[in-house]
């Protein structure tokens, strides 16, 4: 395997190059327009690597058959389009894609058979949401409401490119609801996802043009969904409450807890931190096989249904 990474930011260091080096994967080549950012990676995985600047010479030269491609988002459709010329795989950061017009051109790169697109979804891998699917499974109750909550205490909202809707697609919208919407499709099966009512806002003063806060009611096989989405918060928050019809369900990253509506616990689960990018990696790159590829392309296309319908009713469009 020949993987190389296009885009060597912030998400590729702290996230994606920890999980990478915990795998048996040696990166092949790395390619930046900083050469700052290739240099704090080679100085993470501590051995030599071949460093471009230009993506085009990077995949003439190293001839990858996997690449990881992280990148401002108004950047991916030349990088992909470059790329489904070749056959290799895709493990593309999120979103699947600016618009659902062009989630249907990645979708038929994808279907190519020799060109992969997966998008990168880690939160559905993480091990508290696993462990609380499973418990609701086995209860066996009917659901009635379903919150999920994700909120962080951002320094510098909507900085740079994501400042303009036209460069990055939305706010915290595309950008955390991604994977608020592909949770709701892990804990659902993939089951068709209703917009019952959307609000985006933009709370800024003229710094950006795009959403900081979302708030959307959402209904899935019945289920009323509720998901409160903000980068402006003043404090972080990651978790789902779930009501069944004798027990409440609630996780966040480092616990599982379950309680009846006596508020008495039921069982209570003590989570050990492991990067749900690990898991991420392992189920698309060795465990998977091709059909990993194939729920992840058609997850993508439903979320961008979902994403697209929310913006669509907030008049945002690119």
């Amino acid at each position: 395997m020949k993987f190389v990474i296009i885009g060597c930011g912030n998400i590729v260091i702290k996230e994606h190059i920890p999980a990478i080096m915990s795998l048996p994967l040696k990166i092949n080549g790395l390619c930046d327009i900083s050469i700052e950012n290739i240099n704090k990676i080679k100085k993470i995985i501590g051995y030599e690597t071949p460093s471009f600047t230009c993506y085009k010479k990077l995949i003439y030269t190293i001839k990858p058959n996997v690449i990881l491609i992280a990148l401002p988002h108004n950047n991916y459709y030349e990088v992909i389009k470059f790329c489904s010329c070749f056959p290799m795989k895709i493990i593309k950061e999120k979103p699947f894609a600016l618009t659902l017009s062009q989630s249907k051109i990645f979708s038929d790169f994808s279907r190519n058979e020799n060109f992969k697109i997966f998008t990168v979804c880690q939160k559905r891998y993480t091990t508290s949401y696993q462990i609380l699917k499973k418990e609701i499974q086995k209860t066996k109750e009917n659901i009635s409401h379903f919150k999920i909550r994700y909120t962080i205490p951002s320094k510098n909202p909507n900085g740079c490119w994501r400042s303009q809707y036209s460069t990055s697609g939305g706010g915290v919208w595309i950008d955390m609801g991604y994977h608020v919407i592909d949770i709701i499709n892990y804990f659902f099966d993939g089951k068709e996802i209703k917009v019952n009512y959307a609000r985006l806002i933009n709370s800024s003063n003229g710094d950006y043009n795009v959403d900081d806060i979302a708030f959307v009611e959402l209904e899935c096989n019945g289920v009323i969904i509720l998901a409160y989405i903000s980068c402006v918060a003043i404090e972080k928050h990651e978790d789902i409450t779930i009501y069944g019809e004798n027990t409440i369900f609630y996780s966040d990253k480092k616990k599982v807890t379950l309680k009846n509506k006596k508020q008495e616990l039921i069982k209570y689960f003590n989570i050990k931190n492991i990067s749900p990018f690990i898991e991420m990696y392992k189920e698309f790159l060795f465990n998977g096989g091709e059909s990993a590829f194939e729920r992840n392309l058609n997850n993508s296309i439903s979320l961008m249904r979902v994403l697209e319908k929310v913006n669509k009713n907030n008049k945002y469009t690119i």
